[in-house]
């Protein structure tokens, strides 16, 4: 199916990829875009940091072609399971059958032989479809791409391993599976919400015991944006959370972590918005790191590398509070929007209705016209009388309508990296420190960003 009128070509948009590591045999169960190139041919888009890709790795290493089934339909918990953040260790299959509990029958694929690649490969029985066939390390990438990807921005084209196709079956009255993902909220969003569902019983089972709860909010694709909920026991709680979730699995690609304590309902968003608002001094509870980044993240600076950033939202005790900071209730703001925008012609919106509701963040939308733009608005913004007292400053860009504060979330999630985009200044007269955000899109001619998204 083409979803999208730039996509590269026809997609397989919901393929549960079976593979095993050579060198044990163990199977991975991952869902990666299938391009079709031709009747026997597809592109195999696996990332670097996908169990799939180090399996093709060793294959590389041993100069052998990689067998490869890949599922269509059957039941949906498969392709579930196949998105599932699991450790390399823990089959996929063994998560479906305790979500249905109901074991997964398995059966051998007809070319993917033991005789042939040193292992046979089992297939779900109930399947819809089976497509096998094998990826050789010894042929040229094939360009892939680009794709209307689930961040709601194109994924660019590149160079992927070809997939070959040795056999198709399938059941009678077979149905063909399969997704649009784009612009968020789409049906992706849905098997994100399982996710956060059902594996917070394991984290903290498994490594933070004083996880309460957690929320991915849609706006932010799943890696962008994650707030979690903690029994707070001491001074350098919430950094301590954050070393653990960054360093878990596919949490390495988070870009922003919000950590609350307390009895806050962290799924309503105007509830986090308020702890951020009381709780977080920014220069001091706002922390910047750098790390892997998801291969569809279009705003770092290089590729599956760039910036973190951690809010610490928890209740603070004596030791973690500057002496300096003060607290502005935030609907005892005012802000001349009309003369600040007679000043500043460059800004098309200021949303100040979060103010109101005691929601310390204005959403400042802005058509750039020189280098450094935001950077340098900020600074002179931040003297203004009203924004001076005002926390949080998200600039978006001047097409995105600063009243629509999800739309306003989705872009600046999007467009940050933020080691280069967040722009922390210490306390002002007022007690009050304050952060810029840049999130509007980055581009060579104003920002120097020199990926070519």
């Amino acid at each position: 199916m083409t979803c999208w009128p730039s996509d590269g070509g026809p997609f397989i948009t919901l393929p549960v990829i079976n593979t095993l590591d050579p060198e044990n045999g163990i199977r991975n169960v991952g869902m990666y875009r299938m391009q079709v190139f031709g009747p026997t041919l597809t592109g195999m888009h696996w990332h670097k940091h996908k169990v799939s890709a180090g399996h093709f790795k060793k294959y590389q290493e041993m100069g052998k072609k990689m067998p490869v089934a890949v599922v269509l339909g059957g039941d949906p918990v498969y392709t579930y399971a196949a998105t599932a953040p699991l450790p390399p260790n823990v089959d996929e299959y063994m998560l479906a059958g305790f979500l249905r509990k109901k074991k997964v029958e398995l059966v051998k694929c007809i070319t993917l032989t033991k005789e042939r690649f040193g292992y046979d490969i089992h297939v779900p029985a109930d399947a819809d479809f089976v497509i096998e066939g094998y990826v050789d390390p010894a042929d040229e990438l094939i360009w892939e791409g680009p794709f209307g990807d689930h961040t709601g921005y194109y994924s660019l084209a590149d160079w992927y391993p070809k997939f070959h196709i040795t056999c198709i079956t399938h059941r009678k009255d077979a149905i063909y599976p399969s997704t649009i993902v784009g612009i968020p909220p789409q049906e992706d969003a849905w098997i994100g919400k399982a996710t956060e569902r059902i594996f917070i019983a394991p984290i903290k089972m498994t490594m933070l015991p004083e996880m309460v709860d957690m929320e991915l909010p849609i706006e932010g694709v799943f890696h962008n944006l994650t707030i979690a909920r903690i029994e707070k026991e001491f001074a350098g709680h919430g950094q301590k959370v954050m070393n653990a979730m960054w360093g878990a699995g596919q949490m390495m690609f988070n870009k922003m972590l919000v950590v609350t304590s307390g009895d806050t309902d962290i799924h309503h968003y105007g509830n986090v918005a308020r702890l951020l608002s009381k709780h977080v001094d920014p220069i001091q509870d706002i922390y910047l790191s750098q790390g892997p980044a998801d291969v569809l993240d279009h705003s770092c600076s290089k590729f599956a590398f760039g910036g973190k950033m951690f809010l610490d939202a928890t209740e603070k005790v004596e030791e973690e509070i500057a002496e300096e900071a003060q607290f502005v209730l935030p609907s005892t703001i005012t802000v001349h929007t009309e003369s600040i925008q007679q000043q500043f012609p460059e800004i098309h919106g200021i949303n100040t209705a979060l103010l109101q509701q005691d929601i310390s963040v204005l959403f400042v939308a802005v058509k750039k016209d020189r280098k450094q733009h935001i950077r340098q608005l900020h600074q002179e913004l931040i003297l203004q009388e009203g924004i001076d007292k005002v926390k949080f400053i998200v600039y978006v860009d001047h097409t995105v309508p600063a009243e629509d504060v999800a739309s306003c979330v989705w872009h600046f999630a999007n467009n940050i990296d933020p080691k280069r985009d967040v722009f922390l200044t210490p306390h002002n007269e007022h007690g009050v420190s304050q952060v810029g955000i840049d999130g509007s899109r980055k581009s060579l001619k104003w920002d120097n960003f020199k990926r070519p998204w």
